[in-house]
């Protein structure tokens, strides 16, 4: 087939302007950040303020990207077919990375194939949480309700890692609280202030402005220590439940085989936006604990995290659905 004269200048102009820009140095062109939570979640305001602070300092726009549904995965498969070339990066937490595998027969990605680590931003502390004027004044009021009506209790499903936590907290108090699913957090937490939930397990981030209103009361920490923000609050371990340590991370992750140089400044640039004031005052306010892992600590976090709650789900006798 005989291009004209106009046509094929036009395809060389194509061409060339092409290998001019996979030259150019990187970035050359906007990034998007998927984030696979609804907005307004803590995870996509502390995404969003990330996303500023790297665009400013890499020199082109990170544009966040929510898509939430399927614990994550419509998210996470998105990136995972992406181009691995830096311009398409997740926001990656437990319940998104970790859990999936372990609670669901179709996992539309592979974690250890498909993605590798950038950097950790944030760990957040997790609660368990009640409307305030809830009959529950502690875990053992709830624990004792449950036993006494079994099955009649609920909580929200909103999250992977929280349907972990609570199934975990099922088996050691022997208990059979029923979760509700739903698409969020912010979903979950409207329907235990409603009252037509009886606990919630949350970000502290999320709950803390019903906390600090009086809307809602901490019962206790899902992780391993207290958080400075509630001193008074117990952890789960400190009432007996052994080995009950349950804390989330946000972090940022890449399709594999994008360039190693690539991720290297994407990282420099996140620990450095990490660490300015306005983000650790974010931080602050969101309870969340500012947090940057290299790539490769990050991907030893991940392969630690999958070890521990693949065995807490085998203890719970969590069945894949």
């Amino acid at each position: 087939m005989a291009f004209a004269p106009h046509a094929l200048g036009l395809a060389l102009a194509a061409l060339a302007f092409t290998a001019q820009a996979q030259d150019a140095p990187y970035p050359n062109q906007p990034i998007k950040l998927i984030v696979p939570f609804t907005a307004g979640s803590s995870s996509d305001v502390t995404a969003r303020a990330i996303a500023q602070k790297i665009g400013a300092t890499l020199g082109q726009p990170v544009v966040v990207d929510n898509r939430p549904g399927a614990n994550g995965g419509i998210g996470m498969q998105a990136v995972a077919r992406s181009k691995p070339d830096g311009y398409t990066l997740a926001v990656g937490t437990v319940s998104t990375t970790v859990v999936p595998p372990l609670i669901s027969k179709n996992v539309p990605y592979d974690l250890f194939k498909d993605f590798v680590p950038v950097a950790t931003m944030a760990n957040t502390p997790l609660l368990l949480t009640v409307v305030n004027d809830s009959p529950f004044n502690s875990v053992q009021d709830l624990v004792a309700a449950a036993k006494k009506a079994p099955k009649t209790l609920t909580y929200g499903n909103s999250a992977g890692l929280y349907r972990i936590a609570m199934e975990a907290f099922n088996h050691q108090a022997g208990v059979d609280l029923l979760g509700i699913p739903f698409k969020g957090p912010a979903q979950a937490a409207t329907e235990v202030l409603a009252g037509r939930l009886s606990v919630n397990p949350d970000a502290l981030g999320a709950a803390g402005p019903m906390l600090q209103a009086k809307r809602m009361r901490a019962l206790a920490v899902m992780g391993s220590q207290r958080t400075p923000a509630l001193p008074d609050v117990p952890t789960m371990q400190e009432l007996g439940f052994k080995n009950f340590a349950f804390n989330g991370w946000l972090g940022i992750l890449a399709p594999t085989g994008t360039p190693a140089p690539i991720i290297e400044r994407l990282h420099k640039e996140i620990a450095a936006a990490v660490q300015t004031p306005d983000i650790q005052a974010l931080y602050g306010r969101l309870g969340m604990e500012p947090t940057v892992l290299s790539p490769q600590a990050y991907a030893r976090e991940i392969k630690a995290d999958f070890a521990k709650y693949s065995e807490v789900a085998r203890q719970a006798g969590i069945e894949k659905e």
